[in-house]
């Protein structure tokens, strides 16, 4: 018991144990004393007991992976935004990461290229992480981020292209890119408001009979969607003689990046690929007249 009187009526926090920085300390109360002897030894304590563990985020980044998240649909690309955020905090014994070290990191990450949003997605995906390995009892300690609020962001009205940009952007796409593709991908996502990725990593077997499904989606549910003949017989002929399981595209959304800047077409903070998705959701009450193209795209 570290907790003494004095002959002042005092009460004294004397503590000093091997490992922990010694303290002396007077409280006009018994009963304050020994909540702050508490809390001082569960504090110091504790401290040890994490630096125990001598993993790196890196090393739990790969733990997550393997008993987690190989199992979730973007798993990969999780784990690799997470590798990417370790190196950036220069990969500490994960146990030791502070909330104050990680608000440094979102500091330096802001005044970058990345925008709240992002930076929020990041910020769940590494939180999920510690507790996610908590549950599993993979870490005997909690998430050190957890008291580290989300930023706020405002909620804004989602835009879309008007007709005439997205027949500036078609045209575009058309008469200035080498990745023919880019036209194709863009095409389908007005069309259909799939996402830029699923269209993009689309599969031969996927086109049937004037219509596309779309696989491994983000609600995890296939879709199977409609689409004109005379633009899906312009696409199979684009896509050539392939096996059932070839991709149909190349990767393009460099390409289509590059052709928004030259249609000048300003986009919202944030947004990209998805303003094809909100134009799709904008104008599928009137089908007919959302896009009017010219299906004569020669191939490569």
């Amino acid at each position: 018991m570290s907790v003494k009187p004095t002959d002042k009526g005092k009460w004294i926090v004397e503590i000093d144990r091997k490992g922990i920085p010694r303290i002396r300390k007077s409280f006009d109360a018994k009963d304050d004393a020994e909540i702050f002897e508490r809390e001082y030894l569960a504090n110091h304590l504790g401290r040890q007991q994490l630096a125990a563990d001598p993993r790196t985020l890196s090393e739990l980044v790969k733990l997550w992976y393997k008993y987690h998240g190989v199992n979730l649909s973007d798993g990969v690309r999780r784990q690799d935004k997470l590798l990417a955020m370790a190196t950036e905090l220069k990969n500490p014994r994960a146990c030791l990461l502070s909330a104050e070290q990680f608000v440094e990191y979102r500091y330096n990450k802001l005044q970058g290229e990345w925008c709240s949003k992002t930076f929020n997605n990041n910020h769940g995906y590494l939180s999920a992480l510690y507790n996610k390995l908590h549950k599993l009892k993979v870490i005997d300690y909690d998430n050190p981020i957890a008291d580290v609020d989300f930023i706020n962001i405002q909620e804004r009205q989602l835009s879309y292209l008007s007709k005439e940009q997205i027949s500036t952007l078609m045209e575009v796409i058309k008469s200035g890119s080498d990745n023919k593709s880019t036209w194709y991908v863009t095409q389908l996502c007005l069309r259909t408001g799939a996402r830029w990725g699923e269209v993009e990593q689309l599969r031969f077997k996927q086109l049937h009979n004037n219509c596309v499904t779309y696989e491994f989606t983000k609600s995890k549910r296939t879709r199977t969607i409609p689409i004109s003949s005379d633009f899906y017989e312009n696409l199979i002929r684009f896509a050539g003689y392939k096996n059932p399981d070839d991709r149909v595209f190349t990767n393009c959304i460099g390409a289509f990046r590059r052709a928004i800047k030259r249609a000048d077409i300003k986009l919202q903070k944030g947004q990209n690929t998805h303003i094809l998705r909100h134009s799709f959701a904008s104008y599928q009450a009137k089908p007919c007249c959302l896009i009017k193209v010219n299906f004569a795209l020669k191939n490569n």
